[in-house]
């Protein structure tokens, strides 16, 4: 418990500090009180019961839904993203076969001069 004793000294010294520089008791100094010593043989400890609060079956139900309808949102959406990607890519791809296809003036078998 060595470690308690040299933390309550610390909160001493900083209060002190802090009571000589400002003059006057801190509002946490006003509102400590004084504590018994330590005797874990004499401190009982109260059992607390903790009820957990689970959700009901009709909640879960709800947020099933929600999860689906947003799944179903996002699905749409990325679909959207691939059509768009989808025709984008083959508008490109017909513009540069368009390019590509022209007759050229050369024929094919004589080389090109460069």
């Amino acid at each position: 418990m060595k470690w308690k004793k040299e933390r309550d000294l610390l909160v001493a010294e900083t209060m002190a500090f802090v009571q000589s520089v400002t003059g006057r008791a801190t509002a946490a100094e006003r509102r400590l009180e004084p504590m018994p010593p330590h005797d874990p043989a004499k401190t009982e400890r109260p059992v607390e019961e903790v009820a957990i609060a689970r959700p009901s079956p009709t909640r879960y139900s709800e947020l099933r839904e929600e999860i689906q309808g947003r799944v179903a949102a996002f699905r749409a959406h990325q679909e959207l993203f691939h059509r768009d990607r989808d025709e984008y890519y083959n508008s490109v791809l017909a513009k540069v076969r368009a390019a590509t296809d022209r007759p050229s003036k050369v024929a094919d078998d004589q080389p090109t001069k460069r």
